[in-house]
């Protein structure tokens, strides 16, 4: 083999390389789904609006909730009871001071000197 045809074959495994190159970085593109889906995006944005559009109304209509009508659930009271409920909630922090001094004194009057302050009975805690 002479000088020219080892030249001739290099160019030509060479060639050979680039189209091998070409063919595969062409196929990769071609595969790439979100390649594809950019370029469909870009040359049909028009018709891709109108789909997301309709997907989203589509999508809407089917996961909506149903509309309920509730009757009206509150009872008629009466004055009185209104009145007794108000004056409660007025009375709450009173009453609740009162039960607790109550328990207080109970604990105290019952238990034993070193349960005074230990829900679990051990020594008190100062």
């Amino acid at each position: 083999m002479d000088q020219a045809e080892k030249e001739a074959l290099i160019r030509e495994l060479d060639q050979q390389r680039e189209d091998l190159s070409n063919r595969y970085h062409g196929l990769r593109v071609e595969l790439d789904p979100a390649y594809q889906l950019r370029l469909s995006v870009k040359k049909h944005p028009k018709r891709w609006a109108a789909a997301a559009a309709g997907v989203t109304f589509l999508g809407m209509r089917l996961l909506r909730s149903k509309k309920v009508i509730y009757e009206d659930q509150r009872k008629n009271r009466s004055l009185l009871f209104r009145t007794g409920k108000l004056v409660f909630n007025l009375a709450r922090p009173t009453l609740t001071t009162m039960a607790l001094n109550y328990a207080r004194k109970y604990a105290e009057a019952h238990l034993h000197p070193e349960q005074e302050n230990s829900m679990l009975g051990g020594p008190p805690q100062k």
